[in-house]
């Protein structure tokens, strides 16, 4: 686990499968951690799963939709005032969908991938970067997917928007490198949750990426260790 002491960070869907195990990574390594929420189910989840290991100071747990303009301004603006700064941002709020053709996909289906999945992104670092640029230090990871970067029938919605996560990332990296700030994204395959085991339970779940160990590759890049990548896409693919 990377050394994150001191450090401040904002991880959007932090109260998620994946999410829960970034966020108690970052918390184990030292960081100061704000995590926005809009699922009433999750945020016992994330608080049993911490078990009351870390003081209130440490974890900052507030309502906030990110995928509002508005509501992820004000957020990270509050992260800022309490915490003094923003080092690193986890982007880590997104959706799947799919099991339709293109020629079968509505409007509605679409746009809600490139909302849920593109538009968190955006809106997020929009509101953190002016931040880290004022402090000259920064650390963003975002998430794509392995079929983002190859493409899928049937699922181009949600293997577009991930996609774009990726030029996204390069394209964000290249502005802010200058600042002291570096962009990265990371490609899972298929995570073993307990909703993918639901799904799929005949698949051999014992080759799947656990969220654990994409928590540590997280906290690589956020870390600093990682000084010199920047505008990559990381696999995380376990053995599947």
């Amino acid at each position: 686990m990377q050394a994150l002491e001191g450090r401040v960070a904002i991880i959007t869907g932090g109260t998620g499968a994946l999410g829960r195990a970034v966020t108690e990574n970052f918390l184990v390594a030292g960081a100061q951690v704000a995590v926005p929420w809009v699922v009433d189910a999750e945020v016992p989840m994330l608080r049993d799963r911490l078990k009351a290991r870390f003081p209130d100071s440490q974890l900052m747990l507030r309502r906030a939709d990110v995928g509002v303009e508005d509501q992820v301004k004000k957020f990270a603006a509050d992260v800022a005032a309490k915490f003094g700064r923003i080092d690193a941002l986890v982007n880590l709020v997104g959706g799947f969908w799919g099991g339709k053709p293109i020629a079968e996909t509505s409007l509605a289906e679409w746009q809600q991938m490139i909302d849920l999945n593109l538009k968190t992104a955006f809106l997020a670092c929009r509101a953190v970067v002016p931040i880290m640029q004022q402090n000259k230090y920064g650390r963003i990871v975002s998430v794509t997917s392995r079929s983002g970067l190859s493409g899928a029938g049937d699922f181009a919605a949600y293997a577009v928007a991930k996609g774009a996560i990726a030029t996204f990332t390069s394209s964000l990296a290249e502005e802010v490198l200058a600042d002291g700030i570096q962009v990265n994204a990371i490609a899972p395959s298929t995570i073993d949750t307990e909703a993918n085991r639901t799904a799929m339970p005949k698949a051999k779940h014992e080759n799947w990426v656990k969220p654990e160990d994409i928590a540590r590759t997280i906290a690589f890049l956020c870390s600093e260790d990682c000084r010199v990548t920047s505008g990559a896409v990381v696999p995380v693919y376990g053995r599947a």
